[in-house]
């Protein structure tokens, strides 16, 4: 069984919701404000549904403190509707947002692909996923623990960037388009008006150093997608260990 920790400091909202969530199968831990969902927050959590507009801490700050040490998933729950807010919701590492107010059926489905994507290893606190390996160059990528080093040093990636950059990986050398990129990793169709896809891409392609050559890995056709420039190798050995 899944666990949720939902973090919102409307308390009818949150009754609400929860009877929902436990209707579909979830166990449920509550917190009505930022400081309560940090002391209240442990490897046991699955995924967290997360209120940004809340007393003493805010979720954004929530979110910040949680990206220095954990990957597990988040899902914002957010009234504002500007393009800015949800922008820099992405960049400080939210998998996904929902507006309020919201459809249930909607939100269920958001937070089930989420967990079909990222499933949260509570005995230690990463992602575990088919256990493969590429090399590119100095780009070492391991889907069993899902770390990925560049010349010997690690790359703090997000769990949806993880998911973007293995999919670049696997299209490397061809055109990856934003619908199809978006659909796979967000589970959501790509729209102009969210261009959630855009922003995650973005952040990976921060944090991923350039090539020797002094280009980017990740290229952006404009209109077409995006485009892995890297050359695959696919280690055969599964239990073969980076030497960094």
């Amino acid at each position: 069984m899944y666990k949720l920790l939902l973090v919102d400091d409307d308390k009818e909202l949150t009754s609400l919701l929860s009877q929902l969530l436990e209707l579909e199968g979830f166990k449920v831990e509550t917190a009505h404000n930022g400081i309560q969902a940090l002391n209240r927050f442990d490897s046991s959590i699955d995924l967290i549904l997360l209120d940004i507009m809340m007393p003493e801490l805010d979720g954004l700050n929530v979110l910040i403190e949680l990206r220095t040490k954990f990957k597990v998933p988040v899902i914002l729950l957010t009234a504002k509707d500007s393009a800015q807010d949800k922008i820099t919701g992405l960049e400080y590492g939210a998998d996904d947002y929902i507006l309020k107010p919201f459809n249930d059926k909607e939100l269920i489905a958001r937070i089930k692909a989420l967990l079909r994507r990222t499933k949260w290893d509570t005995d230690n606190g990463i992602i575990t996923e088919q256990l493969v390996h590429y090399e590119i160059d100095k780009l070492m990528v391991n889907c069993q623990d899902r770390t990925v080093y560049f010349d010997g040093k690690f790359l703090d990636l997000t769990g949806t960037e993880f998911q973007i950059l293995i999919k670049l990986i696997e299209n490397a050398g061809k055109i990856i388009t934003r619908d199809k990129l978006s659909e796979s990793v967000l589970g959501k169709e790509f729209t102009p008006f969210t261009r959630s896809i855009d922003v995650h891409v973005s952040n990976l392609r921060k944090k991923l150093p350039l090539r020797d050559d002094g280009l980017p890995w990740i290229q952006t056709l404009r209109t077409k997608g995006y485009l892995f420039t890297g050359e695959k190798q696919n280690l055969k050995n599964r239990h073969k260990l980076f030497h960094v």
